[in-house]
């Protein structure tokens, strides 16, 4: 799993760089040399598309995601882990509607063999980011749910702002670090 999880951050990673190439070489190609590169706008919506749908996935398995708990936060425990367990599977249920949505629209772009505008690839093959990310988010969701169920994990979202200030100071004492 290490490596599949490697490879994904270095995708996302990739992605961003270069939409942010892409990007500064247009307004410079545009403004310097009243000039621009045709397929530079599509394929920068392209990545973003990936990048968004593989980093939701990514900041479930980081535990990264805002999360507004002001209610649950005061809740005990048990009553916590019930309800951050029944939020979850609400996400699992959104997740698979949208899986199976962005499956039929990419099974339809595949056999109307619709193209993209301006880059030379079937239109299906940059828009199975949605099939994909989704099955990602789906895998992540399961993991982080086992964890919440077994304990080692409180939340689908970020570690509330108060509680990791004091992990962190409890953790730096145990370690002898500043």
């Amino acid at each position: 799993m290490s490596v599949i999880n490697r490879l994904e951050e270095l995708l996302i990673a990739g992605l961003l760089a270069f939409m942010a190439l892409t990007t500064c070489l247009q307004v410079v190609l545009r403004y310097v040399f009243n000039s621009g590169i045709l397929w530079g706008m599509e394929a920068t919506s392209y990545a973003f598309l990936w990048m968004v749908l593989l980093g939701v996935s990514y900041g479930i398995r980081t535990n990264s995601h805002i999360a507004v708990d002001l209610f649950v936060r005061k809740l005990s425990p048990a009553p916590r882990r019930t309800l951050t367990l029944f939020a979850g599977l609400l996400c699992i249920v959104y997740a698979v509607l949208m899986l199976q949505g962005s499956y039929v629209y990419v099974d339809r772009l595949l056999f109307l063999g619709v193209d993209a505008q301006d880059i030379p690839v079937p239109k299906w093959l940059l828009s199975a980011a949605l099939p994909i990310g989704f099955a990602f988010l789906i895998l992540r969701l399961l993991d982080a749910l086992k964890d919440i169920y077994q304990g080692r994990r409180e939340t689908l979202g970020g570690e509330h702002e108060g509680q990791s200030d004091d992990k962190a100071e409890i953790t730096n004492k145990e370690t002898g670090a500043e």
